[in-house]
């Protein structure tokens, strides 16, 4: 019942977060055509490449120390776990955004062909500050199990920013530079009100203990979980994004910005993957503290069944009308049908398997988790250069969706190899092996 409260919770925002993202794309592609999503697209994804290095891992590890902690019983170890964090990332996430300030021109003339876009790298640049700090307080409070203020800060809210200020901004004119503008404002007034609400929770739900031993912060150990994470999370967004990037540097604006709409779309299958993994992380790591394995395994199957069931009739749809969804941004858009329908297969399978790589973060495998991403990041890379120039759009749609099962498979096997069980939402290995021999026995 947590599992599905706090996933209903989540999977709410999480609708909500689609409709304001769609709504905000409807929109651009009004202002600024087919052209105008693409420039956005791009900027984004160097954007969410900047902040996945500036948070060094710490938005998945910190989840994993803070509920950890909470199910040891040591909730006196939340603070100092968090301030440490925040500090790291700080500093890193301004070094991070340094390079990319320094090196605007040639980003700008790599990605968008042009060095008139170096102002909108340098604008980006000076985002990853506040998105990587706003990601590990949005972090810190699920793992608070706070999933309302989570879903608000992680998934709407940016978008929603970004419509009110672009509409501000309508009378001085709507141009590719004025959404960065407004995507950076947004940004930074989230991270503040982020810190607000964080602080908030603390006072609330943490009470000091003099009487346990304070907490010893080990950097090398830290950093050694953290680093992995960071590896893991910024494959998954190489293989989330390398085909918006090859599709930059190989096509036009106008075909990244179809591209990505089909992208988004299909997005909307994981939807319930990503909203009841917001409250199945933190349990996934308060229950291997625990050593509560078979409590474990019952919460991992139950998250999958739910994903699956929750993310096929959405599936069903895009199969049914997909010139129809993406016909609503406009005529142009149309030409991503198949390219949807591709993406859509990857997800739903994505969706069938579950929380694969984060139930290895979560139970200490995390370098079998990057090892399986580094893999499957240069397959995604591969297929991309081969088939992008060739195929365009539904050249990269067929990479990802390639790249999307074949990392689910291999982490399905590690996961196996190290617990001993199967997360699909299916009677496991195991048992079915049992239910065999009772039969053999009777």
């Amino acid at each position: 019942m947590e599992l599905f409260r706090g996933g209903a919770i989540a999977l709410g925002f999480k609708f909500l977060s689609v409709f304001i993202g769609y709504f905000f794309f409807w929109l651009l592609a009004k202002w600024l055509g087919a052209d105008g999503v693409g420039v956005f697209s791009t900027a984004w994804t160097i954007l969410m490449i900047g902040a996945v290095f500036g948070k060094i891992g710490f938005d998945t590890s910190i989840v994993k120390f803070i509920a950890g902690s909470i199910g040891r019983k040591n909730q006196h170890h939340v603070r100092p776990i968090y301030r440490y964090s925040i500090t790291i990332v700080g500093i890193n996430a301004m070094l991070v955004a340094g390079i990319l300030y320094i090196f605007a021109q040639p980003i700008s003339e790599l990605f968008f062909n042009s060095a008139q876009y170096t102002n909108i790298v340098r604008i980006i640049a000076i985002t990853v500050v506040p998105l990587s700090i706003l990601n590990i307080n949005a972090e810190s409070l699920k793992a608070l199990k706070n999933i309302t203020a989570f879903s608000i800060f992680q998934n709407s809210s940016i978008y929603l920013a970004i419509i009110l200020i672009m509409l501000f901004l309508t009378n001085y004119g709507i141009t590719n530079k004025s959404s960065i503008f407004a995507l950076s404002m947004g940004t930074s007034l989230l991270m503040f009100i982020s810190f607000i609400v964080v602080f908030s929770n603390f006072r609330k739900k943490l009470h000091h203990n003099p009487d346990k031993p304070a907490y010893q912060f080990n950097f090398k150990k830290t950093i050694g979980i953290s680093l992995p994470m960071m590896l893991t999370n910024s494959l998954f967004l190489i293989m989330s994004w390398m085909d918006i990037l090859m599709l930059s540097a190989f096509k036009t604006d106008a075909d990244v910005g179809i591209y990505n709409t089909s992208l988004k779309i299909s997005a909307v299958i994981s939807i319930a993957l990503i909203a009841i993994n917001s409250i199945a992380l933190p349990k996934y790591a308060e229950l291997f503290e625990k050593n509560d394995m078979l409590g474990f395994r019952k919460v991992v199957k139950q998250t999958s069944f739910l994903n699956f069931g929750l993310s096929l009739p959405v599936f069903l749809l895009i199969l049914l009308v997909p010139g129809f969804l993406l016909g609503i941004f406009g005529e142009e858009f149309i030409a991503g049908k198949m390219s949807l329908i591709i993406l859509a297969i990857g997800q739903i399978f994505s969706a069938f398997s579950g929380s694969t790589i984060h139930v290895l973060n979560m139970t200490g495998k995390e370098n079998a988790a990057k090892n399986i991403l580094i893999t499957t990041a240069l397959l995604n890379l591969v297929l991309n250069y081969l088939l992008v120039p060739k195929y365009g759009i539904n050249g990269a749609a067929i990479a990802t969706a390639i790249s999307t099962v074949i990392w689910n498979l291999l982490a399905e096997i590690s996961i196996y190899r190290h617990l001993k069980f199967l997360t699909y939402p299916l009677i496991s290995v195991r048992k079915a092996k049992d239910l065999r021999n009772k039969i053999m026995d009777k």
